[in-house]
């Protein structure tokens, strides 16, 4: 599965709950966006972060993002769609409600909701651009 974590600031896994229970109630743990009545994103809380990466890693990014992270999300898009539309809503969605930056597996940029709406690039992609890095991986 491809993911995107959300890192947000100033809020509580609390507050974020309820955002995730309006925006998709169909299910919670995981919080479930469905394309054509199949599962598409698979939305959970990410507290992993600093067991999932390296401690050198981990840092940089507490670092870029100015302090360690409030709440953390995660989605995983299902290998079954290409999720481009329902992970740019995510995103923008918890970016608009919460302060914060988005980050794909990528690269390690943390990506603001301005950069995601100006399609901004980072080393000539734009965000969550999987297949673009496939491409560029295979030449």
């Amino acid at each position: 599965m491809r993911s995107v974590v959300i890192f947000l600031r100033g809020t509580t896994e609390a507050e974020v709950e309820a955002f995730l229970d309006a925006a998709y109630p169909l299910q919670r743990h995981p919080w479930v966006v469905l394309v054509g009545g199949d599962p598409c994103l698979y939305i959970n809380l990410y507290r992993d972060g600093p067991h999932e990466h390296e401690p050198d890693d981990w840092a940089d990014v507490v670092r870029r993002f100015g302090g360690e992270p409030a709440v953390g999300v995660i989605a995983d898009v299902s290998g079954r769609h290409c999720g481009d539309e329902q992970v740019h809503a995510f995103a923008a969605g918890l970016l608009t409600r919460f302060r914060g930056a988005a980050m794909d597996e990528y690269t390690t940029h943390l990506w603001s909701l301005a950069e995601l709406h100006g399609r901004n690039q980072v080393r000539g992609h734009p965000f969550f651009d999987y297949n673009g890095w496939f491409e560029e991986d295979a030449r």
